[in-house]
Formats: structure tokens, sequence, C-alpha cells
């Protein structure tokens, strides 16, 4: 028996050893010590937090106050929040006594006919109340590692609701632009549409004086019209940009259809953008904070899986009144009480408590192995959103001056082509050069743009130098 005791409380000891602190060496540091930038970044940080007014677009910071006012998913967040936050109060009231107060009539027959010996029936009529309380002593920590755990997991959930509205601006940014991309292309197809129907006009011009072939006609006719057809699909995909962006406010798409509807004039994105210290921002970054108090909660429930191993102790106690006379009810002879300290260990109940804690601790394991991960896929995120940011606005400034000459091009050869010095194919192959350089220099300007969400959003949002 003294080996068992002495097995028991080696046992209990070695468990208490194994703290909740022990994750933090599971945990690693690749943070790079310093981002791969060139004279396009800057490290000086925002003073607004809000980065979309970078693009001094109002229509686009309208939006995302109606995104963040009306979305159903961040809503639905919203009340994770709360769910979280009343576990965590529930889990606190554990340090609080239970109190409760009953009354009960009593009316009671014992049997006269049982053995040994038969007796008159006995019949027991009173009324009894008391106040009762039970209040559990936290000696080995259960409870406040059950608040802990709590508190780590409203935490973590605060930050889900961080990480959703930061994702929910982007989204309604990135749909923002590919709309407004769309509609500069559709700009670009009216514009040359009526360039080319010029174009057919000296060509049927120069047909009927006998200057050119039908060829020539047909191939100007070509082209007018593959511009023409390339509208409609332009107008489906402008539509289904302001479906999505209605889903994304919570509203339906003829509210916002008549706004949204005009084209705006595209912005100039060669900018400087300000990436500042790169290991602090991570760490700013909801995702990173939700896994680190992911690693909190998980450690917080090995401590409680722990505390099971050891002994809890309660106090609990009575006091009322119990009278089979209602007009003595309240005399001091009617008074009853009872105050119990309670003592209470499991020795053995099979390999149950043993599993629970191998199971928490390897979940406290898979957390700190969540974490690494995401600190790995915030740095790839970074370093491809600022990769692509810098290559974009370098090929914007080589399409630019390439659909100069493109349009220089396409003039010189009109007018060549109206004195007979080449032929059409020459236009026509300025033509649809124009045409692909001006769309290009549009999609570069959307992935520009798309490129700074991106990166905005790898950061974790807007930052300033305070934060």
């Amino acid at each position: 028996m003294k080996n068992l005791k002495f097995s028991i409380c080696a046992f209990v000891a070695m468990l208490c050893c194994v703290t909740p602190l022990s994750a933090q060496k599971y945990l690693n540091n690749p943070l790079p010590e310093a981002w791969s930038a060139d004279s396009l970044l800057s490290t000086v940080s925002p003073a607004d937090d809000q980065w979309w007014l970078s693009f001094g677009d109002t229509c686009l910071t309208a939006l995302i106050d109606e995104a963040v006012a009306g979305n159903y998913d961040l809503m639905a967040a919203t009340k994770r929040i709360q769910v979280a936050k009343s576990m965590y109060n529930s889990a606190l009231a554990g340090y609080s006594p239970v109190i409760g107060v009953g009354a009960d009539w009593v009316n009671n027959q014992s049997s006269g006919n049982l053995m040994p010996a038969s007796t008159d029936p006995t019949l027991s009529r009173y009324l009894q109340a008391d106040l009762s309380v039970s209040w559990e002593i936290d000696l080995f920590g259960k409870i406040y590692f059950r608040a802990k755990e709590s508190k780590e997991q409203y935490n973590a959930t605060k930050e889900e609701y961080n990480a959703a509205m930061i994702a929910l601006c982007a989204q309604l940014a990135n749909n923002y632009i590919t709309l407004r991309t769309y509609q500069a292309q559709m700009q670009v197809a009216e514009s040359n549409i009526l360039s080319q129907m010029a174009i057919l006009d000296i060509t049927e011009t120069r047909f009927n004086t006998g200057l050119a072939s039908a060829l020539d006609v047909a191939q100007a006719k070509t082209v007018y019209l593959g511009t023409r057809a390339s509208i409609p699909q332009l107008k489906a995909a402008i539509d289904h940009q302001i479906n999505i962006i209605a889903v994304l406010l919570g509203k339906y798409p003829n509210e916002v259809y008549n706004r949204l509807a005009t084209p705006v004039e595209h912005f100039d994105f060669l900018q400087i953008v300000s990436v500042g210290i790169p290991y602090d921002l991570l760490r700013r970054r909801p995702d990173i904070r939700q896994a680190e108090y992911n690693i909190a909660a998980q450690a917080a429930a090995v401590g409680v899986a722990i505390t099971d191993f050891l002994p809890s102790v309660s106090l609990n106690g009575s006091v009322g009144y119990a009278s089979n006379n209602l007009d003595k009810f309240f005399d001091q002879g009617s008074l009853a009480f009872n105050i119990t300290p309670s003592f209470r260990w499991t020795l053995f109940n099979g390999t149950k408590r043993i599993q629970a804690h191998n199971a928490a601790k390897a979940q406290m394991h898979a957390a700190v192995d969540n974490y690494n991960n995401t600190v790995l896929m915030a740095v790839q995120e970074v370093e491809t959103a600022m990769s692509a940011y810098k290559n974009s606005v370098k090929q914007l400034v080589f399409l630019r001056e390439l659909v100069n000459q493109g349009q220089l091009t396409l003039d010189l050869s009109i007018d060549l082509y109206k004195n007979g010095l080449v032929d059409f194919q020459t236009v026509l192959d300025a033509q649809r050069q124009s045409l692909s350089y001006q769309n290009s220099l549009v999609e570069t300007r959307a992935a520009s743009a798309k490129a700074i969400v991106n990166l905005y959003q790898a950061l974790g949002g807007g930052w300033s130098n305070n934060q």
C-alpha cells in the first residue's frame, strides 16, 4: 500500500511538470529579417488604417462601409464572438459558489409489516425549507485552466472576426477592380469600334473607286464585327460583378446597379507602397494571432486534463427549518443545518484520464503545427504580393509606351494605305495589335491594383507606426 501511494504521488508530480507553457518550445520563427524590396517599396508606414482610401475612390469607400455594416458572413462572425464571450463568462462562474433554495412537504408512511417484527405503520408529515451552498475550491487550478481555455477561444474568435473583416474588404476591392476593368475594356472596345468603322468606310470608298479589293472590305468588316461581338460578353461580365458586389453588401443587385453601372476613370497605381517592419506586421495578422490564441487554448486544455488526475475539494452546506407544525416552523428548535467539506480523488478509472491527457497534448501539438504553417503561408503571401506588384508596375511603364506606339503605327499605316503605299494587311495587323495593347494595359492596371489589395491583406490590412 505504501508503494502504491508513492507511485501515485510520483505520477501526479510528473504530470504537473508538463505545464501548458511547454507548447512554446515547438514554435518556429520562420520570419525573414527583411523583405526583398526595391525602389518601388518603402518602409514608411501610412498613418491611416483604411488602406482603400489610397485609391481615392469615394464609391469604393462607400461600398466597403456598407459591406462592413450589412455583410451576413460578418454578422455571423459577430454572433460567434458573442457565443464565445458567453462561454468564457460561464467558465468564470466556476469560481463562484452555487446557492439554491428549496422547500419540501414530506408526507411519508413506513410499513408496519416488515421483518423482523411487525409494528404499527408510522406516518410522518412535515414541512422543510433550506438554503444550500456548494463551492468547489480551486485548489489545483482546474477552474483556472477551464476559464483560461475559454478566454483564449474567445480571443481566437475575435481574431477570426478581424480576419473575416480584412478578407471581406479585400474581396470587395478585388471585385470592384474587376468590375471597373470590364467597364474600361468596354470603353476600349467602343472606342475601337468607332475607329474600325472609319477604316471600314475608307476601304468601302476605295473599293467603290476601284482602288481596293473586296477582300479589304471583308477584312475590315471582320475586325469591326469581331469587336462588336465582344460587347455582349463584356456586359454580361459587368452584370455578374455587380451581382457579386451586391451579395457582399448584403443587398439585392437592383439596389446597387445604377451607381455601379456607370464607368469611372482608371487610377494610376504607380505609387510607393509602404511595407513597414515585416516581423511586426506579420505578428498583427489576425490569422497568426488566432493561431497563437488557439495554442494557448489547447495548452489550457492540457492543464485541465492534468488536474483531472488530482483531488477535488469542495465545501457544501445548508441551513433551514423543518417542522410538522407550521406554528413552530421558525422556532429555534426547528433549525436544521449541515456543513460538509468534501474531498474526492479518483485513483483509477481505467485509462480514461490518461487518454484524455494524451488527446489534449496531441491537439496542442496540432495547434502549434497550424501556427507554424500559418506563419510560413503569411510570408509566402507577402512575398508573392510584393513581387506581383513590383513587376506589374514595371510592366505598366512598358505597356503605356507600347499603346502609344501601337496607336502611332495604326495612324501611319492608315495614311500609307490611303495613299496606296501599303496593303490593307498592314492596317489590319496594326488594328488588332492596337486593340490588344490597350486591353493589356487595362488588365495590367487591374493586376497592379489587385496586387496592392493582396499586399495589404497579406500584411493584415492597413497599419500605422503606433501598431
